[in-house]
Formats: structure tokens, C-alpha cells, sequence
């Protein structure tokens, strides 16, 4: 070959491919984990509105929360969650705990819902002091 042709060897020209698709490669794999990480929290911050939603419904009702366990449905986001709300009591009479466990209805595996996320709350019993007017 003369001298004044100069170019990429095929060798040369392999490597360099092959360097382009690993690095390629391990870019798809972080956005790939990026996409799953951003469903894991956007999946969280709903669940999280969904508990306390559950919160503020209680602190509304005025009622002094029963020791106790429960469940319900809820929906946002256009997603399908399960609320367990355990209700115990605390050292002092006149506050309980309250503990929203909030998971994700799954319709896989024969239903069993997938938790995502719990919020603790104290609740106080209302003192509610009457006052005698005179007219």
C-alpha cells in the first residue's frame, strides 16, 4: 500500500465498535434502573398521600379512635391501594397511636397486596371545656 493511503484498519475499526456497544450497553442498564427507581417513588409519594388522607378522614370525624385494626380500599392515581389503619394505645389514656399501612392492590399473584409505604400518627383526645355563660 502506498503511503499516501491512510485509513482505519479493519482491526481498528472492530474495536472501536465494540467499545461503542458496552458503553452503550451500560448506559440502557442505568436509565433502565432509573425508569424503575422513578415508578418506585412516584408509587410511594401516592401511597403516602393515600395515608395521609386516611389521617386527616380521622382527625375530621372529632371521634377518639377504638384500639383496633381495620381495612379499606382507596383509589388514586389511577391506582387501586389497601389501607390498614391499626389503632393502639399508648402510656398515656388520652393519646393513641396510629399506624396506616398502605399497599398496592396488586391483581397478580391471586390479589396479595404489595406494600409500599406506613405513616405513624398520635392522636389526642379532645378536651372540650364547657363554658357557663350569663346573660
Amino acid at each position: 500500500m502506498p503511503n499516501s493511503t491512510r485509513g482505519f484498519t479493519l482491526l481498528e475499526v472492530m474495536v472501536a465498535l465494540a467499545i461503542f456497544a458496552v458503553a452503550a450497553v451500560s448506559l440502557l442498564s442505568a436509565q433502565e434502573a432509573q425508569i424503575h427507581t422513578d415508578g418506585k417513588l412516584a408509587d410511594k409519594t401516592l401511597a403516602h398521600w393515600v395515608a395521609l388522607n386516611r389521617l386527616a378522614e380521622l382527625q375530621l370525624q372529632g371521634n377518639f379512635p377504638d384500639i383496633g385494626q381495620g381495612e379499606s380500599p382507596a383509589r388514586m392515581g389511577d391506582r387501586d391501594w389497601v389501607v390498614t389503619t391499626k389503632v393502639e394505645g399508648t402510656p398515656s389514656p388520652d393519646v393513641r397511636r396510629v399506624i396506616f399501612s398502605v399497599a398496592l392492590k396488586s391483581e397478580d399473584f391471586g390479589g396479595e397486596p404489595s406494600m409500599v409505604t406506613t405513616l405513624t400518627a398520635f392522636i389526642p383526645r379532645s378536651r372540650v371545656t364547657a363554658t357557663n355563660e350569663k346573660a
